[in-house]
């Protein structure tokens, strides 16, 4: 019998805030599983956001390559199968525990469970950690099975439980949040027999944090998580005629939010990383790919983990999908994949670091100005999507790690080589081979959306 496969993904889960001297949160669950299993330091998602990093891990493609664009609310090719129907062609039974908007943007289907979804602001301690235990406990899921678990506790708007809530548990909402989450998974945890299954904890994306505190400044612009929770279920119920003037209050009220931001930073000596992560807004049009929205923790243990270790090379989390097909055995030989198996540096064999292509999410009510791009061990690029002399960023992680300094124009050899990757990975065909969807869908897919935040 092959072994069971348990895939927990966090919403907006940062590597740093994970593993590391950066974090502030109690996680004694999340430390013991790393001190059993394979971690992943230096890994990277595909996309800043939900939608795209989906596409990306669950067909190991660059997202690009999917067919969601995140243009139009368009879906996956339909020539395109999800790891998910692979393993259902393989003899895996496939279940979901997800937020309602997985299954309306058509990436997650055919799953064998009929609660395969959650509203999409439960939390964990509210309800959705006793949900998928319950489905882990009742014997219920056909063996082997694949249980796909995509958690939003630190998706905007973040509301930590009160018994989280204290500086002991993380100096931020969002490391307090972690806190609780970490509690909940390891009451997850206790019913999983890792002899039989191997456990995949990573994240679809990171997040900028708006905080900061070192020994002289100390500055919080979280939003109060409950009352944003509570003007975005008024905001829901407003009818689609007033649609427009909701749209234009969100703006005017995001302009005069940044007016006021801007004015108390004003005189302070901050670094560049610092200003974005206080300054970032939901409708802020630039989206550029800072380490901050995509270094995202990837750990695998139980059953194939036989080595515990930190692993400080590149990864990618396209690669996941291929290093389980690896640790189960299974084989596609008329499928490619742009991800590759991790699994030889499970066993201190060498294995080729490959590039990350990087690709940022679009807004859905306003355009955004969306890049592209490529991230190796050393160096960060990215650029305009539709425009490679436009918006054209170049770091040097290895002096520059918090990536505060564009020296594009200084080293065009650089910028034309990673260029060169980009084109490679057939830059060319990122906006073919998208669905056609009609225009009720294309309505109901916005609607959900804008729930989550993605304006």
């Amino acid at each position: 019998m092959r072994p069971n496969l348990l895939i927990i993904l966090v919403d907006s889960l940062r590597a740093d805030k994970f593993y590391g001297k950066e974090k502030s949160s109690d996680t004694p669950n999340i430390d013991s599983f790393i001190s059993k299993g394979v971690y992943f330091n230096k890994n990277f998602s595909s996309s800043d956001g939900t939608v795209l990093s989906w596409s990306s891990i669950f067909t190991s493609l660059h997202s690009f390559k999917t067919g969601v664009t995140g243009k139009n609310f368009n879906k996956i090719n339909s020539n395109i199968k999800t790891h998910f129907q692979l393993l259902q062609e393989s003899g895996y039974h496939a279940y979901s525990c997800v937020p309602k908007i997985a299954y309306v943007v058509g990436l997650l289907d055919n799953f064998s469970n009929d609660d395969k979804t959650y509203p999409n602001f439960l939390n964990l301690d509210e309800g959705l950690a006793e949900k998928i235990i319950t489905k882990l406990k009742s014997g219920q899921m056909l063996e082997p099975w694949i249980f796909f678990i995509h958690i939003n506790d630190i998706h905007f708007p973040i509301k930590p439980p009160q018994k989280f809530d204290k500086e002991k548990f993380g100096v931020t909402k969002y490391e307090r949040m972690i806190s609780s989450i970490d509690y909940s998974l390891g009451k997850i945890l206790e019913h999983v027999n890792l002899e039989t299954t191997t456990v995949v904890l990573s994240a679809d994306h990171g997040a900028y944090i708006p905080s900061i505190k070192n020994s002289d400044i100390k500055i919080n612009f979280e939003p109060n998580g409950q009352l944003q929770r509570t003007i975005t279920k008024f905001a829901n119920k407003i009818p689609s005629s007033l649609e427009p003037i909701k749209r234009k209050s969100f703006f005017i009220l995001e302009n005069i939010r940044k007016k006021s931001k801007e004015q108390k930073l004003k005189n302070l000596d901050l670094s560049e990383k610092e200003k974005r992560a206080l300054l970032s807004q939901r409708g802020d049009s630039d989206h550029f790919l800072f380490d901050e929205k995509i270094h995202v923790p990837l750990l695998f243990m139980g059953y194939g983990v036989k080595n515990p270790k930190i692993v400080d090379q590149l990864s990618r989390s396209i690669d996941i999908f291929p290093t389980l097909l690896e640790i189960i055995g299974i084989t596609y030989p008329n499928v490619s994949f742009d991800g590759q198996s991790l699994y030889p540096l499970f066993e201190n064999k060498l294995l080729k670091e490959l590039p990350v292509i990087i690709q940022s999410s679009p807004q859905v009510e306003i355009k955004s100005n969306d890049v592209i791009g490529v991230r190796t061990k050393d160096f960060k690029y990215f650029r305009d999507i539709d425009n490679a002399g436009k918006r054209v960023f170049l770091f040097d992680l290895s002096s520059d790690p918090d990536e505060e300094n564009n020296i594009a124009s200084l080293n065009p050899e650089k910028v034309f080589e990673l260029e060169k990757i980009l084109q490679k990975e057939s830059l060319n065909s990122i906006h073919k081979n998208e669905m056609e969807i009609d225009e009720d869908e294309i309505k109901n897919i916005e609607k959900e959306l804008k729930k989550l935040g993605y304006v």
